[in-house]
């Protein structure tokens, strides 16, 4: 258990700070979307070519960072998708929290997973739904919603073996 313990807090970690970065770059790139529709400032960090598609640099700089087309079905569903998995890879943070506890069935482990697997089972659809009203092409989301799907359902069993696990562990610490 010391070696998953070990790996868990690795995992922790990476997936915490990931997920920062996935929000990091998901608000920079609202705000600069925001900024450019709201305002005619130069200073602004993005362009937009006379072919509709858009630049947006790195802060301070003219080195581009994030391209598209500038559409607003584009720009929707990049942001959303940004942000799903900045919340995605927390939420996984916060069930890699629970494997690095020294004691496995915890309440809070429980509940991490139950937001995991309620995320994966639920937010997915939602895209899809959001992308096919918009007009996008579905065919590639409806294979990452399912993969999603497929991890929601993993997690709800993991969830379900925690419960019982927490159950276990509680009824065996009122005997001692």
């Amino acid at each position: 258990m010391k070696t998953a313990r070990f790996i868990a807090r690795i995992l922790y970690y990476v997936t915490r700070i990931s997920a920062v970065l996935y929000l990091l770059v998901t608000a920079y790139a609202l705000a600069v979307v925001l900024l450019f529709l709201t305002t005619s400032a130069s200073w602004l960090p993005v362009s937009v070519s006379a072919s509709n598609g858009f630049v947006i640099y790195y802060p301070f700089t003219q080195t581009p960072f994030l391209l598209g087309d500038y559409s607003s079905a584009y720009l929707i569903t990049s942001l959303l998708t940004l942000t799903f998995y900045g919340l995605f890879l927390w939420l996984l943070g916060g069930v890699f929290q629970a494997f690095k506890q020294e004691r496995l069935f915890t309440k809070k482990g429980f509940s991490q997973l139950s937001r995991f697997y309620s995320v994966n089972l639920t937010v997915p659809v939602l895209i899809l739904i959001i992308l096919a009203v918009l007009g996008q092409e579905v065919q590639d989301i409806i294979r990452i919603t399912f993969l999603h799907l497929v991890i929601g359902v993993f997690a709800f069993f993991m969830a379900a073996i925690f419960k019982q696990g927490l159950f276990l562990q509680e009824e065996q610490d009122l005997i001692f």
